[in-house]
């Protein structure tokens, strides 16, 4: 769904292509956003590891009830070790289904 909202990735991509594809340094304005996206990104990943960390366990224990397997959270390194076994870093964390790439 379009939301005409920008996020995150369209913010990273937006810096991205204007440091890449310009031949001079990048300017001090570049790097303040470089920063700024940082810390939104740090934000958000303080954000989830908040969520998982107060629903996970009784999403887990409902699958319980119901045979499913429970959800584990992928660490960095095991996500890393997959792409590197062959499908695709991020395809290889996301195909199970029940998996979740994070530091």
């Amino acid at each position: 769904m379009i939301t005409g909202e920008e996020r995150l990735r369209e913010f990273l991509t937006e810096l991205y292509f204007g440091v890449v594809f310009y031949e001079g340094r990048p300017s001090a304005m570049q790097v303040q956003r470089t920063d700024a996206l940082k810390r939104e990104l740090a934000d958000v990943v303080a954000e989830f590891d908040a969520w998982t960390g107060k629903e996970l366990p009784a999403i887990n224990a409902a699958l319980a009830t119901k045979g499913q397997p429970k959800i584990e959270l992928l660490q960095r390194s095991a996500w890393e070790k997959q792409g590197e076994e062959g499908g695709g870093a991020a395809g290889g964390a996301l195909e199970s289904g029940n998996q979740f790439g994070r530091d």
